[in-house]
């Protein structure tokens, strides 16, 4: 059973209500919240939306109790994204603000709110307000969207406000180059990579999925231009071929003529 799966069906027998009873409140087959109660389904906002309708204050907020650091830590990558993309589209940032979220979890989440306009505009604001982490998560979902829109603003974001951009590239150099996460925050002020970390960050400046991981490679290639010129420069220019977001490509270009990304 998953733990989101496990919070509904307690919050729902807390309540006194069976299976069919609340089917009949949401809408959806008995069998249908089942499966998602036994964690044989994914629930998805509007399944988790229509329990709170349905429970009313018996539910409110304890649906969510993954909004609590340990559950968010120890959950499913699958729970943890559809109840923070549930509590996104509800405007609500308070699940982002807990820790730092994954890469995968990221991905996920901006699967799920990609065409959500409303949910893109309140990522928008809460990438630029509040504390670092809600500020990083926000842009990391932005990142992953694959909207060029998107990903120019959490690039902005990047290049703008050095808090975020430290929590952001650490968890991209632990990731790309399997560092830990005190070695990968030492390496986010400079020094140049090894032969094969260039060759990982050159594949990581390709990534179709992150385009704030795109910059972050860009900036750590333009980093280790002396050490490894012919192979990082060979990678700027393959990825300015086919870069789609504003501020990549002035990253990108600014590397190749010698300018520091961040000085542009």
């Amino acid at each position: 059973m998953s733990q989101l799966g496990a919070i509904l069906k307690e919050a729902r027998t807390s309540a006194g209500l069976s299976l069919a009873g609340l089917a009949k409140r949401t809408g959806y087959s008995r069998s249908h919240l089942g499966n998602i109660e036994n964690g044989v389904r994914q629930a998805t906002p509007d399944v988790i939306r229509k329990y709170e309708e349905a429970l009313g204050d018996s539910l409110k907020r304890r649906s969510l109790l993954l909004g609590s650091l340990g559950i968010l830590a120890a959950g499913s990558e699958d729970d943890t994204a559809t109840a923070i993309a549930h509590e996104i589209t509800n405007g609500r940032s308070g699940l982002l603000t807990e820790l730092q979220t994954s890469h995968a979890t990221d991905k996920a989440i901006a699967a799920i709110v990609s065409q959500d306009a409303a949910s893109l505009a309140a990522l928008k604001k809460w990438s630029h307000r509040g504390e670092a982490v809600l500020r990083v998560n926000s842009a990391g979902i932005l990142a992953k969207t694959r909207s060029s829109l998107a990903g120019t603003e959490a690039v902005t974001v990047l290049r703008t406000d050095g808090d975020v951009r430290e929590l952001y590239a650490t968890a991209v150099l632990s990731r790309v180059l399997a560092l830990p996460w005190e070695d990968a925050a030492r390496s986010t002020t400079g020094g140049t990579l090894s032969d094969v970390q260039v060759a990982r960050m050159a594949e990581e400046l390709a990534n179709p999925y992150d385009a704030g991981a795109r910059w972050c490679a860009a900036l750590a290639l333009y980093r280790s231009r002396d050490s490894n010129p012919e192979a990082v420069s060979g990678a700027l220019l393959s990825a300015l071929r086919v870069e789609t977001a504003a501020e990549n490509l002035r990253a990108i270009g600014s590397a190749l003529a010698g300018i520091d990304p961040l000085k542009i």
